[in-house]
């Protein structure tokens, strides 16, 4: 009888930014390398374009598409959607990769394994001279606010939540343990570099989140963080 165990490792998180729509393309193309899935956000461009504002539109909405991987197979992915023979006569689309300093996931284990050490793991895996941390977590939608109340137990102040879409296939569950499914939410969590691995196994012993099929987490180093204007200021 197979077990379910939690482990941390790093990997890299693939940001593609396109035209409305065509987010499923980038998912659908990205599993023919690998991916196991993808979350979809959905935005809007401000660049400059005469003919858009000639049309009277000066916006464009974008799908802002997460394809989280492990390091080892983000290349292939990268290749596959700079190829980009879907994308023909649409408007050609962005791509930027983000080191991610651990992402937990869940993994069937054999009877008698030992659980990895989330705490020690996370510790070890953590850009020791970044100051900050970025949590991420993706969940089915309905699930932020348990996820975030169990961070602020182990330190966190608040969170930042994003409604997003998943896309995903069954084997999903053989690498991150769960299965995407349409409705999701992203939780957005600033931690200091110290309170961080508490946070993240706060997280991880967050009750909804002992169950396959209900989100995924990972952290990323910040190079830098500070606030926007000037505290005090009244003009």
């Amino acid at each position: 009888m197979s077990l379910l165990a939690t482990i941390y490792a790093p990997g890299k998180l693939l940001v593609s930014i396109v035209g409305r729509n065509q987010g499923d393309w980038v998912v659908e193309t990205a599993k023919k390398a690998g991916a196991r899935g993808g979350t979809v956000l959905l935005g809007r461009g401000t660049a400059e374009s005469r003919i858009l504002r000639l049309l009277c539109l000066g916006d464009t909405e974008k799908d802002l598409v997460l394809t989280l991987a492990p390091a080892g197979e983000m290349h292939a992915i990268i290749n596959v959607l700079r190829d980009g023979s879907g994308m023909a006569g649409k408007a050609p689309g962005v791509g930027f990769v983000i080191d991610v300093s651990g992402i937990l996931r869940h993994i069937l284990s054999a009877p008698g394994a030992a659980p990895q050490p989330f705490h020690t793991a996370t510790g070890e895996s953590m850009n020791a001279q970044a100051s900050h941390q970025l949590i991420c977590v993706i969940v089915n939608a309905g699930y932020a606010d348990d996820v975030m109340n169990a961070a602020r137990t182990a330190g966190a102040t608040g969170g930042t939540v994003i409604n997003a879409r998943g896309t995903g296939r069954e084997e999903d569950v053989k690498f991150f343990g769960i299965t995407l499914v349409p409705e999701k939410e992203l939780l957005l969590i600033l931690a200091e570099q110290a309170a961080a691995p508490d946070i993240l196994e706060a997280i991880r012993r967050t009750p909804c989140l002992n169950e396959p099929g209900i989100g995924i987490a990972f952290c990323m180093a910040v190079e830098s963080f500070f606030p926007l204007g000037r505290a005090g200021a009244t003009d």
